[in-house]
């Protein structure tokens, strides 16, 4: 489950949405409900990115994203008591991240967001979350691609979100296309690309 105050929001970078996504897919598998060890090289392997300086420069920059907005914390030891600076991390440092639920799914974390930046009327109205297959997440995270992996993971949650939002959802997604744009910070003509790369994987499906 992503939180769609993560999901649908345009006030959060692509990047930190596709981190959040893989943490998440690893408490789904190691079944952690509080907290996920990994590293900064760790994240890399997990979306098939490379161990290069920019590369990792970007997921620290996600993680500081994150933890400024308090929706994650990160620790250096495993019973939670030393918080350590996302700008601190080396490559290889380990460290614990700590799922502020909580918060996320609060009406102040909410509010902390403009409303031309989040979903707040749908998030209000009791959809808080948009459900992610793990078979699904783990494609979207290591298929090979041509296109930019946070992008095409933002636009496909966005995509998805109608058909397997929360337990109201319907069994196809009735999505404006506007929607997904403004939410997912994607541009109608790679919305368009994106849609044909999505079909051709086998991760969305058209219905006739």
């Amino acid at each position: 489950m992503i939180p769609n105050v993560i999901v649908r929001n345009n006030g959060i970078s692509n990047m930190s949405k596709m981190i959040y996504t893989s943490l998440t897919l690893s408490r789904n598998i190691n079944q952690t409900q509080l907290f996920q060890q990994t590293c900064i090289n760790g994240l890399l392997g997990m979306v098939a990115y490379n161990q290069r300086t920019e590369n990792q420069n970007s997921i620290r920059q996600g993680l500081i994203e994150l933890v400024q907005l308090n929706l994650i914390s990160i620790y250096s030891n495993l019973v939670l008591s030393k918080e350590i600076r996302p700008n601190d991390l080396k490559g290889s440092t380990f460290f614990f991240v700590k799922f502020n639920d909580e918060y996320v799914y609060s009406e102040e974390c909410v509010n902390r967001f403009d409303d031309e930046e989040i979903d707040k009327e749908l998030i209000k109205s009791g959809f808080r979350y948009t459900t992610v297959y793990i078979d699904d997440a783990v494609k979207l995270l290591v298929n090979e691609t041509k296109h930019n992996r946070a992008n095409m993971i933002s636009f496909y949650l966005m995509a998805v979100s109608r058909a397997l939002i929360g337990d109201k959802g319907d069994k196809y997604s009735t999505e404006k296309i506007e929607n997904i744009i403004k939410y997912s910070n994607i541009n109608e003509k790679t919305a368009s690309i994106y849609i044909s790369a999505l079909f051709e994987s086998k991760l969305l499906f058209k219905l006739t």
